[in-house]
């Protein structure tokens, strides 16, 4: 597959091809964002992502959207708003899961480049960023395939959670925040680490992904609505 990104130079690195880099993201991120840190390509894993974002929204059927969706509504909601609201996003879907893509990443780029650039003095170009993002980004797409195959075998689960394991936890704030908590989001928060440790090399993975974490869970904090 040609990539208009990694033309150049002759004397310019190339990246490895898009499906040994998404080979990489699971197996081998180090190595990965070692070489995006010198050719931070970006354009074909993104296309690839929207396209199976997209696919994704199309491959639920619709009466099983409709249980899922609504058993994530409070209880309290109105039944009549919570049907409005699933049509909406059921129309919507595909042309969401386009817009929020990349803003999603630019989104995550920023807050990386905001704390080890603005903040902390690093160097790394947003490029460099927005494209260790995108690319770990492969890991909640593939984590949206797996809720995916459970939904299509009967599953209710919105997302893949530790929280899974222990159903006494009853229904507090906490137990709700816990049970949207994604392993996935874990899983790339860890893989991000790795990337910004390889784009600053005086930086920890460690640091880096308790940074990614704490920011996640104040985000997923502010979707829980308190029991009233």
């Amino acid at each position: 597959m040609y990539d208009s990104t990694t033309a150049g130079a002759p004397d310019e690195p190339k990246a490895p091809n898009l499906f040994v880099r998404i080979g990489q993201v699971f197996f081998s991120p180090g190595k990965l964002f070692e070489a995006l840190r010198d050719r931070p390509v970006w354009l074909d894993v993104a296309i690839l992502l929207i396209v199976l974002s997209a696919a994704s929204q199309l491959l639920i059927p619709e009466e099983r959207y409709r249980e899922i969706f609504l058993s994530q509504m409070p209880p309290e909601t109105d039944p009549a708003d919570a049907e409005r609201l699933m049509g909406f996003f059921r129309k919507w879907g595909i042309a969401f899961a386009i817009i929020w893509l990349p803003i999603a990443i630019a989104f995550v780029a920023g807050l990386l480049s905001l704390a080890y650039n603005v903040m902390m003095g690093g160097e790394a170009r947003f490029r460099q960023l927005f494209s260790a993002v995108t690319h770990s980004f492969v890991i909640l797409t593939a984590g949206g395939f797996v809720v995916l195959a459970l939904i299509l075998m009967g599953g209710e689960q919105a997302v893949i959670s530790p929280a899974l394991l222990f159903p006494d936890l009853g229904d507090g704030y906490l137990a709700r925040l816990a049970y949207r908590v994604n392993v996935f989001a874990i899983w790339t928060s860890i893989v991000l680490g790795i990337a910004v440790s390889k784009m600053y090399p005086k930086r920890s993975a460690f640091g880096a992904t308790v940074y990614l974490l704490v920011l996640y869970t104040i985000m997923i904090g502010l979707t829980v609505i308190p029991a009233g």
